[in-house]
């Protein structure tokens, strides 16, 4: 007899690991952070990183200074973070 092993819900388990880089991208920038200092933390490539700093800056979680070149956490930013404790 073949033992039940329940299925997998692949969907939960990237949104919590997409959370989770949100999350850690958001702390990462709270005095503000270069996207290569980004890279270097979260481990990911330049890729994903341009993908989801685009993302997190669309939805207005991270605010890009040009002229500094630096993603610095926007107050929206926080409040994410803070639901998330």
């Amino acid at each position: 007899m073949r033992e039940y092993i329940p299925s997998i819900d692949m969907t939960s388990i990237e949104d919590d690991i997409y959370h989770k880089i949100i999350t850690e991208i958001l702390k990462i920038c709270t005095d503000g952070c270069t996207e290569q200092n980004i890279m270097q933390q979260t481990q990911l490539s330049h890729d994903q990183i341009r993908r989801i700093m685009a993302e997190i800056v669309d939805r207005e979680l991270l605010h890009y200074i040009e002229a500094r070149r630096i993603y610095i956490t926007t107050d929206q930013g926080y409040i994410f973070l803070k639901k998330g404790e």
